[in-house]
């Protein structure tokens, strides 16, 4: 990939935050997706009653319910044995290490030197700069875990909510963030999205979830792990003009880079 790795130390994984009055819309349900996700994930394979797995993610048991079933609707839990009873979907292309470090975040915490770099990227060229992580259980989805807004929180206020659900979660071949994430998968491939052609240009580019916003994204690595993606979205005009275009794809590719290097530094002094 054309992302580089080279960066500094001082972060932690891919942790989310609370930093504007937008997040707050999203927050709470992602927090509650993950503790749902986690909890399957700690009590082992196998399917789980729903009264444990609400009490593992200290839920009240009808939350719990609420969130298993969005997550069956979405293929990353399936209703498996006894009535009741829950476990996550295997697939292909399920990675426990990746699982692993998107559930074991806890909302509210991020790394500082992550979250510069997201804000350096919207201080930099004027617009919103969203944080990925993937979650690859069921139908492999894209999470934002943090993003900076700038000036743009009242436009965002503004959007239609199901635009703004789609932009904070949705699957992988949803936009440029998830098909980033996607074109950095072994073995993957999607019809129509030239993956091959992202892999190369390290970066993706296409519509946003917001109407009349385009995305640009790049992934982000921890040593050879695809661990999430940085994108960009803006105003459809605004990145009509190719010296625009090139200057916000350039800023994103950078922050890529960056973080790619915060987080695998980081792997590599837990490793050791």
């Amino acid at each position: 990939m054309a992302t580089s790795r080279a960066g500094e130390e001082g972060c932690a994984v891919l942790r989310p935050v609370a930093a504007t009055a937008v997040r707050e819309h999203a927050g709470s349900a992602v927090a509650r997706t993950l503790a749902v996700l986690r909890a399957l994930r700690e009590l082992g394979p196998g399917p789980h009653p729903l009264a444990v797995v609400a009490a593992r993610a200290e839920l009240p048991a009808p939350t719990a319910h609420r969130y298993v079933r969005a997550l069956a609707r979405e293929g990353a839990v399936e209703q498996r044995g006894p009535r009741g009873h829950y476990a996550l979907t295997e697939t292909p292309h399920r990675s426990t290490h990746l699982v692993d470090e998107v559930t074991d975040t806890k909302v509210g915490q991020t790394s500082p030197a992550l979250r510069a770099e997201l804000v350096t990227l919207q201080s930099r060229t004027g617009q919103v700069s969203l944080l990925y992580a993937p979650l690859l259980v069921g139908a492999a989805l894209r999470f934002c875990i943090d993003r900076a807004v700038g000036a743009h929180a009242a436009a965002l206020e503004a959007a239609p909510r199901s635009a703004l659900r789609r932009l904070w979660s949705a699957p992988l071949d949803a936009d440029a963030a998830g098909l980033a994430i996607l074109a950095c998968l072994d073995g993957t491939s999607s019809p129509g999205v030239p993956l091959d052609r992202i892999r190369e240009q390290g970066h993706a580019v296409g519509p946003s979830p917001l109407p009349e916003w385009e995305s640009i994204a790049a992934p982000v690595w921890r040593g050879s792990v695809p661990a999430g993606a940085v994108a960009l979205v803006a105003p459809r005009r605004q990145l009509r003009g190719a010296v625009a275009r090139t200057r916000c794809v350039h800023a994103v590719m950078d922050t890529a880079a960056s973080m790619s290097g915060l987080l695998t530094r980081t792997r590599v002094r837990h490793a050791g």
